[in-house]
């Protein structure tokens, strides 16, 4: 599958002219990459039956994503509206943490529409839709991480140093991004860059598992161009969320 720059340059175009309030404009996509999101999507899916928890699964019923072609960031954003009061919002490509973080306190997701070429469609290391719609938006249609999403987002409006913000970001990445809990005895991922990483869910059964204790995740090294090698486990999504909100609370004044 090849996209042509013009297609590329065009969504940039279009993401680049959005603003806020305005409705998200629908991107062009072709039957190379509706096929590409079809496999990806299915299976996706299938890994999720067994490797995924609960209230995620549950979420993503609510969301309904189509299987058949790439779906449109303005028809998720009206789903999520409707269940959590979150929104997407289109932009190309990574955005630096005092960028990302911010508009989720208002719930507002910036969303890449582009798609990850077919060699990485078992493993992307950078955002595509794929990712924003499997793993983030899903996640946003349960309350719980609707609200973990309006914290880290509060909070780092509110940090007073880089330093702050470095912590903020690594318990979102070990949370938000390749979190994992325990459910009848058994690691679940609730964690976005794993949910939507046929590799990462792949890895899933060999990697380094240890306990959830936020004093540990903030001095763990980040690499987001590898499958995560060392996860932390929470009890419960309530018990990461628990933690989660004391931490920004007493870091960051979320």
């Amino acid at each position: 599958m090849t996209v042509r720059l013009d297609v590329r340059a065009e969504r940039e175009r279009m993401a680049r002219a959005y603003r806020p309030g305005q409705h998200v404009p629908d991107f062009a996509y072709s039957s190379d990459e509706d096929a590409l999101w079809s496999r990806v999507f299915a299976t996706l899916s299938a890994m999720h039956q067994q490797l995924s928890c609960t209230q995620y699964r549950l979420a993503a019923r609510y969301v309904g994503l189509p299987t058949g072609r790439v779906p449109q960031l303005s028809e998720v954003s009206g789903t999520l509206r409707s269940l959590t009061g979150f929104a997407l919002a289109p932009v190309m490509g990574a955005l630096p943490g005092r960028l990302f973080y911010p508009p989720l306190a208002d719930g507002i997701l910036r969303s890449t529409p582009d798609l990850r070429p077919v060699a990485e469609q078992s493993f992307s290391p950078d955002p595509d839709v794929i990712h924003e719609l499997v793993g983030h938006a899903v996640m946003l249609a349960d309350p719980d991480f609707a609200d973990m999403y309006r914290w880290f987002g509060r909070a780092a409006k509110n940090a007073t140093s880089d330093e702050v913000l470095t912590a903020i970001a690594k318990l979102f990445w070990f949370t938000m991004e390749v979190g994992v809990v325990t459910e009848k005895g058994h690691p679940r991922a609730c964690g976005a860059a794993i949910l939507s990483s046929v590799a990462e869910l792949e890895s899933f059964a060999n990697v380094e598992l240890r306990d959830f204790r936020i004093d540990d995740v903030i001095v763990s090294d980040i690499d987001d161009s590898v499958c995560q090698p060392v996860l932390f486990v929470a009890e419960s999504v309530s018990r990461m969320k628990d933690e989660v909100k004391r931490f920004l609370d007493s870091s960051a004044g979320a």
